[in-house]
């Protein structure tokens, strides 16, 4: 009966899929020859052959509604026009004949394709229909198969005796895991830095377009629709971003005279420290780590009342024992006035510490990692329905098998549309690393070292969920061998998922030396095309998918950039590749056949020690290029601009996010902290490349277009010529470092922790400026 009923849900999807035009079927339509429909493992027949509209798969309504086991009511609605509900368990789908709207279980999601009528047949997208009655869509490529199955589920861990059993397993893979990783990587300069701190500065990097809807900037993020948290925002009216402590609310209505119109202050004792926000919908939404006090019964004699008499001696001083304090991250959901006053209307704790969260229309979700020392349940909260805090269950807990470590990753879903709909936790045993969303899809990757005869082998696990309005439905996993980068590394485009990865180590040689590699996966996380060995004895620095492209920078010495192509899933290709001196630590598309890279200039040196032969590169200032990749097998650097020298830093080569960024106004802006040389003698003593002093931190602005590239039409910067002044050789008044820079309207925003300033975008003179009082002491 369960079959039937999916059949019957997914013939609903394929109906959806049907613009509503006279005749749809006189768009782009390609008849699916061969194309098979398998519901749980067995291929369905179908009344009509599975066809293509705009890219939307549209199949019969009847077969598809019984397969999935979905009953089906057809009424007219108050138009005239049929409707179609299908219900399954406690999940529905409705939709219009002739209507791109399909309500999906009280969301309503718009759709590609209408449902229509083809002679006699009823047809419906495939995929909407499906996955909005619970199931799993996966297209095979290779073998023209839709699979349609229900969600797979991992183990779960249920008792203490099985999860000893998973803790003992995880003790004897922990040395496999740290086995022959130093835990360290170097630099182009031959430095050595902490493989934490170098995935923490790579750990963010991405398009987004600065346009939206209204004229103000939007946050720089990795997929279009998908919005990231940041340190600060606007909505063109506010501006909200952090300050130590604190929220700090601008009102940015008279940008000659920008006001503060609300302050959110957090103090030590709350134990909360804002890190990221949201803003959307008259909404502010602030994440932070919050340092909780774990309830704990009194016991006789321990602080408490003691019936016989014969309380301790700490109880008799009135000394209470320590109480365990353990590490959440809170959301704060606040509800905006018109005036700019924030109203606390809901707070969520996950356990653990904070890796990332994603906000997909009304849909937020938070991701966090526990580390597991005596308490394997994790606490949660959501002040929709208490205000106290309660733990997950063993029996609600599951766990990725063969797990390198003893952490939890948790998954905290919220539908902001719902404020009495309980926030969603999912639980697993294995730690997350790496995060990656799409507008549809969330990928967990963790990195593995395996043993490998009397060496490892280093391989990418990567887990998939769907993101299904407000909840998270687990897909499965797949693994590739090497190590990502960051997020970048990851992308989904017509339903393949790549990943870019680095194999080996840059300073070994033979076997052992490092290679780089490009795979693509199917829905079903199953390796389908494979691209290896590129650039050996170096690694990958930056990558950026672009649709059937992907562009990927390696470096050791020199920096080629490979134009890779991916129209063909099963055989990536390289199309063409530029060697130049430097890197690209973030790659941001300008247009289809232009990418900008911001990175570093590098100067190649006789490296002393490691023979007369043996060069080495260090890197100099900030170099910003323009790549034409119009011919793919022919990359062009078209432009390329550097900034400052030796110690010049931007926080854009470590976090997309301080990229401001819009092709309509021909407008490119990032912080710089910059170093020169003071003498110009760039050499010191001893023949290494001399470091630059500080003598500027601020907001570089730019011009930028295909016709004379890089602009630059002026600098703010937040420090006075006192500031200046007082500065050192490397550092200064850092509470006045620019961070963001933003626009609204004809305006451009500077924010540092101290202070706002708005400039007109035309000529850059200041309008107005906002110096921030200071933090209140605790």
């Amino acid at each position: 009966m369960r079959k039937k009923a999916f059949v019957a849900a997914l013939l609903a999807v394929v109906m959806l899929a049907v613009p509503s035009v006279a005749d749809p079927l006189k768009q782009t339509v390609s008849a699916q020859s061969g194309t098979q429909i398998w519901v749980s493992g067995v291929p369905l027949k179908l009344s009509a052959p599975v066809i293509t509209l705009n890219k939307t798969t549209v199949v019969p309504l009847r077969e598809v509604a019984e397969a999935l086991g979905a009953k089906v009511a057809w009424k007219m609605d108050s138009k005239q026009r049929q409707t179609i509900t299908l219900t399954r368990g406690n999940r529905s789908a409705a939709l219009t004949l002739g209507s791109n709207v399909l309500m999906a279980n009280g969301r309503i999601i718009k759709l590609d394709v209408a449902p229509l009528i083809k002679g006699k047949v009823t047809l419906v997208p495939l995929r909407a229909i499906s996955e909005s009655l619970g199931t799993v869509v996966a297209w095979d490529g290779i073998n023209k198969i839709v699979h349609i199955d229900e969600p797979a589920e991992l183990p779960i861990i249920g008792t203490k005796q099985k999860l000893e059993q998973l803790l003992k397993q995880i003790e004897k893979n922990t040395s496999i895991y740290y086995r022959g990783s130093t835990g360290f990587a170097e630099t182009a300069d031959g430095t050595v830095i902490s493989k934490v701190a170098e995935n923490s500065l790579s750990a963010a990097a991405s398009e987004s377009p600065a346009s939206a809807s209204g004229d103000y900037s939007q946050t720089n993020v990795q997929v279009e629709g998908v919005d990231e948290a940041d340190w600060a925002k606007t909505d063109g009216s506010f501006i909200y971003q952090l300050s130590g402590s604190r929220i700090l609310i601008s009102d940015i209505s008279n940008s000659s005279a920008p006001k503060l119109a609300a302050t959110l202050e957090y103090s030590p004792k709350e134990g909360f420290y804002p890190q990221e926000l949201y803003v959307d919908d008259n909404q502010l939404i602030v994440i932070g780590q919050n340092n909780t006090v774990i309830p704990m019964p009194i016991e006789p004699g321990i602080g408490g009342s003691d019936p016989a008499g014969e309380g301790s001696s700490s109880n008799k001083m009135g000394i209470m024992p320590p109480r365990p304090v353990s590490s959440t991250v809170q959301t704060k959901v606040y509800d905006m006035s018109a005036s700019g006053q924030p109203k606390l209307a809901r707070e969520t704790e996950l356990e653990g510490s904070y890796i990332s969260s994603r906000k997909i229309d009304s849909s937020l979700y938070v991701i966090t990692n526990k580390y597991n020392n005596n308490d394997f349940e994790p606490m949660y909260g959501d002040s929709a329905v208490s205000k106290d805090l309660k733990r997950l269950p063993l029996s609600d807990i599951r766990y990725f098998p063969e797990s390198p470590e003893n952490s939890t990753l948790l998954i905290g879903a919220v539908d902001l549309a719902k404020p009495a709909q309980e926030m969603q936790v999912t639980a697993y045993l294995g730690s997350g690393q790496t995060i990656y969303a799409s507008s549809k899809h969330l990928y967990v990757a963790i990195a593995k070292y395996l043993p490998s005869g009397d060496t490892y082998r280093q391989e990418t696990q990567v887990y998939k969920f769907r993101l299904d309005q407000g909840n998270i439905v687990y897909i499965g996993e797949g693994s590739v061998p090497g190590s990502i980068l960051n997020q970048f590394s990851m992308d989904e485009y017509e339903g393949y998922f790549r990943i870019a990865t680095t194999k080996g180590d840059m300073w070994a040689s033979g076997a052992e030396r490092s290679t780089n590699n490009l795979y693509v996966l199917d829905e079903q996380l199953k390796t389908v095309g494979t691209l290896e060995n590129l650039a050996p004895g170096e690694r990958i620095y930056s990558t950026r998918f672009m649709g059937s492209r992907a562009y990927m920078v390696t470096f050791r010495n020199v920096d080629p950039l490979f134009a890779i192509a991916l129209s063909n899933p099963v055989k990536p290709a390289v199309l063409g590749q530029l060697k130049i001196p430097g890197y690209s630590d973030y790659l941001h598309p300008y247009d289809e056949n232009h990418i900008i890279g911001f990175g570093k200039e590098t100067v190649e040196l006789p490296s002393k020690g490691m023979g007369q032969d043996e060069m080495m590169a260090f890197y100099q200032g900030m170099k910003i290029a323009l790549f034409d990749v119009s011919d793919v097998s022919q990359p062009k650097e078209k432009f390329k601009e550097i900034i400052g020298d030796r110690g010049t830093q931007s926080e854009l080569l470590y976090n997309h996010k301080a990229l401001l960024f819009s092709k309509s106004k021909g407008l490119m802006a990032f912080p710089v902290e910059l170093m020169e040389i003071k003498d110009k003698n760039p050499i010191e003593q001893g023949g290494f490349p001399a470091y630059g002093q500080f003598t500027y931190q601020g907001a570089f602005i730019y011009h930028i277009d295909l016709e004379k590239g890089f602009d630059l039409r002026g600098r703010i910067t937040h420090l006075s010529e006192n500031d200046l002044s007082k500065s050192g050789q490397y550092g200064f008044d850092y509470g006045k470092s620019i961070r963001r820079i933003l626009y609204a309207g004809n305006t451009l925003y500077t924010l540092s922790e101290r202070m706002l300033k708005a400039n007109n975008m035309s000529s850059l003179k200041e309008n107005g400026s906002l110096t921030y009082p200071a933090p209140p002491k605790h």
